[in-house]
């Protein structure tokens, strides 16, 4: 989805939500709302994707005591920042988007570099606990002991002298989750005769 498409989405959302949107070249911002009185105006020469995301999210929360344009200690608009990102980026992945195209969402939508980034790592970071912890019993299952065994007697092989063994790094090189740290680590023990 390109940049003006984006856009046309984004306002027939605000539409959809029984608003009245006034388009003015010559506004000194780029979108503002009134909720109580159901309207929108925008710059369309200045609006950009992520701020007329973020006048929608203002109207979906109803916020209609926000303070100034660029207030960023008023809560209604840090919420309005990130529900906005939050909300650009679900649409950037529907349409096909993913983490590695990070830099053509930031351009597309004009969302600030460095909150996008905090805000979809950390969702991406949450995301990926979340999928380990759900398949962490099934992993568990999957390499079980023997298998287990097989791959430190493959792993030290390599060495002539093992003075020391970085469980992470043998995780690592077999490509196992590290989930299975305390199964590494008694394996090892019992292969190497360490108590």
């Amino acid at each position: 989805m390109g940049r003006q498409e984006l856009l046309d989405y984004l306002l027939k959302e605000v539409e959809k939500s029984g608003f009245e949107i006034f388009k003015v070249d010559i506004f000194p911002i780029p979108a503002v709302v009134n909720v109580d009185k159901k309207l929108m105006i925008y710059n369309s020469i200045d609006a950009s994707p992520f701020e007329i995301a973020h006048e929608l999210i203002h109207i979906l929360n109803k916020d209609n005591h926000r303070g100034e344009y660029f207030d960023a200690i008023n809560p209604q608009e840090v919420r309005a920042n990130h529900e906005a990102i939050l909300l650009l980026w679900e649409i950037f992945e529907v349409n096909g988007g993913n983490y590695e195209y990070f830099s053509v969402f930031v351009d597309t939508t004009d969302a600030p570099f460095d909150l996008a980034y905090s805000i979809i790592s950390k969702e991406y970071s949450e995301m990926h606990e979340a999928i380990t912890e759900i398949f962490e019993d099934e992993i568990k299952v999957i390499i079980n002991k023997q298998e287990m065994h097989d791959y430190i007697v493959d792993y030290i092989s390599w060495f002539d002298v093992i003075e020391s063994v970085n469980i992470y790094q043998f995780l690592d090189h077999y490509h196992l989750n590290y989930c299975l740290y305390e199964l590494a680590e008694k394996e090892f023990q019992k292969i190497l005769n360490v108590a």
